[in-house]
């Protein structure tokens, strides 16, 4: 009976990290249409400051076929910490802005340096980088996104 109790407690002590779905919607009309074939993988450790390169498109074949027919508009590119899903959506412990609709719809690649200023959280082991674009003429102006991690940001 102890080592059911232990195995139960270690099993509840599992990282958040592995019950979250990464491709899941973040919120209304958001897809996981994005292909991010290249960057942090998972559960790797990266130094604050580090310079990172994502390459991606929007061909991941995940999504349908008819919003390939809407242009992006420019991708935004954040970092989460211990994300979890909520009704409707997703929280997160820290939420830290890396690039805002600055990066070009038409690109296929980003380099960008890891900050070195990331808040205090609880577990800097659960780091999440989430590329996003809308399609802003399309109807109900849906996401698309791709969520790279987990990964580990150390100081």
């Amino acid at each position: 009976m102890k080592f059911t109790a232990a195995v139960v407690t270690g099993l509840l002590a599992t990282s958040a990290s592995a019950l979250f779905d990464k491709y899941q919607p973040w919120g209304k009309r958001d897809y996981s249409c994005i292909n991010a074939y290249s960057g942090p993988t998972e559960n790797s450790t990266i130094a604050a400051g580090t310079t990172v390169e994502i390459k991606f498109d929007r061909n991941s074949g995940r999504c349908d076929s008819y919003l390939d027919a809407y242009p992006a508009s420019n991708y935004s590119l954040w970092l989460y910490n211990n994300p979890v899903s909520v009704m409707n959506g997703v929280n997160s412990d820290a939420e830290v802005r890396i690039r805002q609709n600055d990066i070009p719809s038409n690109a296929s690649s980003v380099a960008f340096s890891l900050p070195t200023d990331l808040p205090e959280v609880d577990d800097d082991t659960v780091w999440y980088l989430r590329l996003s674009t809308s399609l802003n003429t399309a109807p109900q102006m849906p996401s698309l996104f791709n969520v790279l991690g987990p990964f580990r940001i150390v100081q």
